[in-house]
């Protein structure tokens, strides 16, 4: 084992840090995602990414600067939810169909692609682990505050019925997760309902409103 690590270190030892701290990420990510958190430790992902624990103690100097950087990454690579960008005009217009419609499309494309990092979210639940805080703190947290904020504004303007914003959110973000784990987990062949993100996109938003 021990020669097996020499040898695969020898071969990563060509890739520049930035390429092993990718790596490092990318075979964490991966065995989260598969055996959750408390069945992965640091050892497991040095032997997967072929190098020794202590060089990923070297990238990540702890396990928490591990998590945030996953997230980092995620944001970073585009595979993260960013409504800001998604919605952004459609707000300055108060287009609310679009503003909705886009929402759908974007977080469902999301959960399409990257339905590992969906499975490590879970895990981080599951097991109350600090990445799933982390997580709402990143992420729902921005999210409820940016669509509720939206909804409030078009409460005052009279367009939106007087419902707490924030339940409005949650109802909302609420359809596309169900729908997705439904298309990711419980019914991958599609047996209750097979339509396009197009067309769940559409129906959501007219739900909604």
């Amino acid at each position: 084992m021990i020669k097996e690590l020499e040898t695969n270190e020898a071969t990563t030892g060509r890739m520049s840090g930035d390429e092993r701290r990718r790596q490092i990420l990318s075979v964490a990510i991966k065995l989260f995602s598969k055996h959750g958190f408390s069945g992965t430790t640091t050892k497991r992902i040095a032997q997967e990414a072929g190098v020794s624990e202590a060089m990923v103690f070297r990238h990540f100097a702890t396990k928490k600067e591990l998590y945030s950087a996953i997230l980092d990454q995620k944001a970073c690579e585009g595979s993260a939810p960013n409504p800001f960008v998604w919605v952004g005009d459609a707000m300055a217009n108060k287009d609310d169909r679009e503003v909705f419609y886009r929402m759908a499309m974007g977080a469902l494309g999301h959960h399409e692609q990257d339905q590992e990092f969906m499975r490590l979210l879970f895990h981080s639940a599951l097991e109350g682990h600090e990445l799933a805080e982390m997580f709402v703190d990143q992420n729902l947290v921005p999210l409820y505050d940016f669509l509720g904020g939206y909804i409030s504004q078009r409460q005052a303007e009279g367009v939106f019925r007087l419902i707490e914003p924030r339940l409005i959110v949650r109802a909302f973000v609420g359809m596309l997760i169900h729908h997705s784990l439904n298309n990711t987990l419980w019914d991958k062949k599609r047996k209750i309902l097979n339509v396009s993100n197009e067309e769940a996109a559409n129906a959501f938003a007219d739900i909604i409103l």
